[in-house]
């Protein structure tokens, strides 16, 4: 009798596939490390070191990030996360959140221009 060894895929290592999502969603959402590292209570320095692959990841570390991403962990841990994917998940979250389905309501106090002066009065729409 004679068998075949079956081979199988190597797994994909889960915590830089989760590294590499994170890094994805927090570029198509315009966040920042420093901001993610305030929300786990790091300084950004550690946070930097976190962000590189081979780093060592809590569960708890893991679970806030998506809360602060807001999207379920299982998006972190796809391997399949595409930047299209990742802009519908994105969409359909804010679609849920902000009532109305449009786009987001824009905060005039978001915007920091050099000199602190509006332009123009278009830029408001431009957002």
């Amino acid at each position: 009798m004679n068998t075949a060894a079956v081979a199988t895929a190597p797994v994909a290592d889960p915590q830089a596939t989760a590294l590499r999502n994170v890094d994805l969603l927090m570029r198509l959402e315009g966040k920042y490390r420093k901001d993610l590292a305030t929300y786990l209570g790091r300084i950004p320095q550690v946070m930097s070191r976190m962000m590189k692959s081979g780093s060592s990841w809590s569960f708890n570390d893991m679970y806030r990030t998506a809360e602060f991403l807001g999207v379920p962990l299982d998006v972190l841990t796809d391997p399949t996360l595409s930047p299209d994917k990742a802009l519908s998940i994105i969409g359909e979250r804010r679609n849920d959140n902000d009532g109305n389905g449009g786009l987001p309501v824009v905060n005039v106090d978001d915007f920091r221009l050099r000199g602190g002066a509006w332009k123009a009065p278009a830029m408001v729409l431009a957002a």
